[in-house]
């Protein structure tokens, strides 16, 4: 658990919400709804708008009437590049970031102000994300299984870095980002030190992010949340995952095939996955051999949920580690001999 200091802020700081939207029409509605409702009302909203001809700007134009929303038009893909756009534009002393299909609790937030009043020295700040269904112009909060028995460590070359021993969200000893399960019966309500746990919901102090953007070498930005908190830990700030700050994330088609349903796009992020460990290792003390350990793990265990994936899409899965793994050694390589490797131009043959 982290330690509870006395905490000292402005009581009521001027919030940023931001928004990466694209192709969302049908449930941005409900995330501005979501927002009149807030329980805590100091706060502006800032959209990086990819244009696509769906009709958003007249949801914005309507909602801009109640709510103060500032537009930003974004050129380039990629959701990282979003990211940095919304950072760009906020006025806010905290930032909090929401997916344009998420539907936030009306003390959101308040929860998340509170967080950062309570505790000193933090940086960042995130909340879970529960899986929703859109149906009938409602949403309601789907029905899951939590794990049970989750061990506190999985693999053994995969523990946490010095420091991070009980984190919610933390990169181990093989340079990767690793999730444990900590919220059990009886834990539900509690803090955790954690990095931030997904773009859906997310926030960070302005103060601790100057000077400091979300990498663009990637597509899918998978990890780029994680690596992102670390540039924030490795400033001295603290991080912390609140249970309480909510928000409801609708399950898309998009987002039900990131993994499994659109091989291609499971490779590429698996291969961003594993290349993310050139990041970390200069900084920290990890282990090339634990690395090599857990991808070959990761692949034996997708071998065998080949019955539940299918064959194709576990072989481009593996074909996606394999392929992060020999970027990330590029990388490696690059650096140590002073070239400019491109992350992204690799990754993208992956589509090609």
């Amino acid at each position: 658990m982290i330690k509870q200091p006395t905490g000292s802020s402005n009581p009521k700081p001027l919030v940023t919400v931001g928004v990466c939207t694209y192709k969302r029409v049908h449930t941005l509605p409900y995330l501005f709804e979501a927002l009149k409702k807030q329980t805590y009302k100091n706060f502006e909203i800032v959209i990086a708008l990819k244009p696509s001809g769906d009709g958003t700007e007249k949801i914005l134009e309507k909602n801009s009437k109640e709510l103060s929303i500032n537009i930003a038009i974004q050129t380039h893909d990629g959701i990282t590049n979003a990211y940095n756009i919304i950072i760009d534009n906020a006025k806010g002393e905290i930032i909090v970031f929401v997916d344009d299909d998420a539907v936030p609790y009306p003390n959101w937030l308040e929860e998340y102000v509170m967080t950062y009043q309570k505790y000193d020295n933090l940086g960042a700040v995130s909340g879970p994300a529960e899986s929703a269904i859109l149906e009938n112009e409602k949403v309601t909060k789907a029905t899951i299984e939590v794990a049970k028995n989750v061990r506190e460590y999985e693999l053994p070359w995969a523990r946490p870095l010095k420091g991070m021993s009980d984190w919610l969200i933390y990169f181990g000893k093989d340079g990767l980002v690793h999730h444990r399960q900590m919220l059990k019966k009886g834990n539900v309500d509690k803090v955790y030190p954690s990095l931030l746990f997904m773009g859906a919901n997310m926030s960070f102090k302005t103060e601790a992010i100057k000077g400091i953007t979300f990498d663009e070498e990637n597509f899918l930005g998978f990890t780029c949340e994680q690596r992102f908190a670390y540039k924030i830990l490795l400033r001295g700030y603290k991080m912390v995952f609140n249970p309480n700050a909510r928000v409801l994330h609708i399950l898309q088609d998009d987002t039900l095939g990131r993994f499994y349903t659109t091989p291609k796009k499971a490779a590429l992020r698996d291969a961003e996955f594993v290349a993310s460990f050139p990041f970390v290792r200069p900084t920290a003390n990890v282990s090339f051999f634990a690395y090599v350990l857990s991808i070959f793990t990761i692949i034996f265990a997708y071998v065998l949920k080949t019955r539940k994936y299918g064959l194709f899409t576990v072989i481009y899965r593996v074909y996606g580690l394999m392929y992060g793994f020999v970027v990330a050694c590029s990388i490696i390589v690059s650096t140590f001999f002073g070239g400019n490797f491109s992350k992204l131009n690799a990754l993208s043959k992956i589509y090609d």
